[in-house]
């Protein structure tokens, strides 16, 4: 990803506010498409600066969980919601936000979050009133401390998983009303914990917590029938550039159009299935009359010069790594018969607009975050089993004692033949076939 360099201050929209305006050409927020920056190592910097904050507050959950009240207040004139990371999971999230309003139209939803979620993407839809950025750094808390002192609201939904961090700012915003989840990292201080299940559908454990809320957990099952996952608003006031437009239109006339997305997020290159297997699956797909529309951003860049030397010879594609910003990339995916994506930001627009997909799942857990769309659900792994979610290496010393959890989960598929890619596609229809209707991921046996 590239780089963002307008301060918040001139930003469009007047419901972005940021803590501390003059720290933002500190930070830049990252955008899909711009040019390679120097900036990129400030943002590996801010990700581990938020490690290092979030480290440091474990022993301040703990003096909160002596004062945690027994249950939220009934209250929410104001509700506040934490996700601090990452764009992924922010898209993944925008459902149960959704859902957060329906159910309390007057209250006034603010978001406090990080620059790592893109958090200029999302300022136009309606059901978030305000944003509030924060910065991992001590002048970055001391604001922070600031804000959640003179701003505090009704009740705080946290819906991060494994951030101390987020814990202790949903107490003190909320002054003790919080509500989050319950897992062997996290969850003294919340007024009201909720089990988190590192096997359910992310999706679904977001829409947890809403439910949670309106004290309707025990009926999930019902609501969960209901909960809509599409948010095709997110691109309401769009307009795609002139070339955009020309583009899709001109591919949609000659037939579907696949959209390819090979790479991971920063520092998730252990997720990439691998650039030669992808262009050999877009090579059958243009075989049986589909174009190929390569997606990425900066970190994808790398791929270009393969994906132009491997298809030269070849017509019915087209490389879009790098030159699309983000909401451009999310234009393509909406119009797109089908994507196949690794376990990367990108692939979670699909439930946003419907869009059917292949995802390509390594050392995650392909059913706790594969899109609930029409889908084909496709795990490898080389090693003999996958590394366990419930508590991160590196959080082990900070994890308090519960129940046994299990460590590994077993290795259910391992890819031998890119072609196999292409028999998912055609099950979705679409390229020809049989289309799947399904509401949760299905996993395709291959081999």
């Amino acid at each position: 990803m590239g780089t963002y360099t307008k301060p918040y201050s001139t930003h469009t929209s007047d419901r972005f506010e940021p803590l501390m305006p003059n720290l933002s050409n500190r930070f830049p927020m990252p955008v899909v498409g711009t040019k390679k920056s120097t900036k990129d190592s400030d943002q590996r910097a801010f990700h581990k600066r938020l490690k290092l904050l979030d480290k440091s507050m474990y022993i301040f959950v703990l003096l909160a969980a002596f004062v945690r009240k027994s249950a939220p207040g009934s209250k929410r004139d104001k509700i506040g919601v934490i996700k601090l990371a990452a764009m992924g999971d922010a898209l993944c999230l925008l459902p149960s936000l959704r859902e957060l309003k329906k159910a309390y139209p007057e209250s006034k939803v603010i978001w406090l979050t990080t620059r790592r979620i893109n958090p200029e993407f999302f300022t136009s839809l309606p059901f978030i009133d305000q944003f509030y950025v924060i910065t991992p750094s001590i002048r970055g808390l001391l604001a922070l401390l600031f804000f959640l002192w003179k701003n505090p609201v009704d009740v705080t939904v946290d819906f991060d998983q494994y951030y101390l961090s987020s814990e202790l700012m949903a107490f003190l915003w909320g002054r003790g009303n919080s509500i989050g989840y319950h897992t062997p990292l996290k969850g003294r201080s919340f007024a009201l914990p909720v089990e988190y299940d590192p096997q359910n559908n992310e999706r679904l454990m977001f829409y947890d917590l809403v439910l949670a809320l309106q004290g309707r957990l025990e009926q999930r099952s019902l609501y969960y029938k209901k909960f809509s996952l599409f948010v095709p608003e997110i691109l309401d006031g769009y307009v795609p550039s002139p070339d955009i437009e020309r583009l899709i239109n001109s591919i949609r006339k000659d037939g579907p159009m696949v959209a390819i997305y090979p790479g991971a997020g920063l520092g998730a290159s252990f997720r990439r299935w691998g650039i030669e297997k992808y262009i050999e699956v877009a090579k059958k797909c243009i075989e049986s009359g589909c174009t190929i529309v390569f997606l990425g951003g900066k970190d994808e860049e790398e791929y270009k010069k393969v994906i132009s030397q491997s298809l030269s010879s070849w017509n019915g594609w087209h490389d879009l790594i790098g030159s699309c910003s983000l909401r451009d990339t999310a234009y393509v995916i909406s119009r797109a018969a089908v994507i196949i994506s690794n376990d990367g930001g990108l692939l979670h627009f699909c439930h946003l607009f419907g869009t059917p997909c292949v995802s390509i799942f390594g050392p995650g857990i392909g059913i706790k975050w594969a899109p609930m769309t029409d889908s084909i659900l496709v795990e490898h792994n080389g090693l003999p089993c996958k590394p366990s979610y419930f508590v991160p290496p590196e959080r082990k010393g900070l994890a308090r004692k519960a129940k046994k959890q299990p460590k590994k989960t077993p290795r259910r598929y391992q890819i031998f033949n890119p072609g196999y890619l292409h028999v998912g596609i055609k099950l979705l229809g679409a390229i020809g076939g049989t289309a799947l209707s399904s509401t949760l991921p299905r996993v395709a046996p291959l081999g």
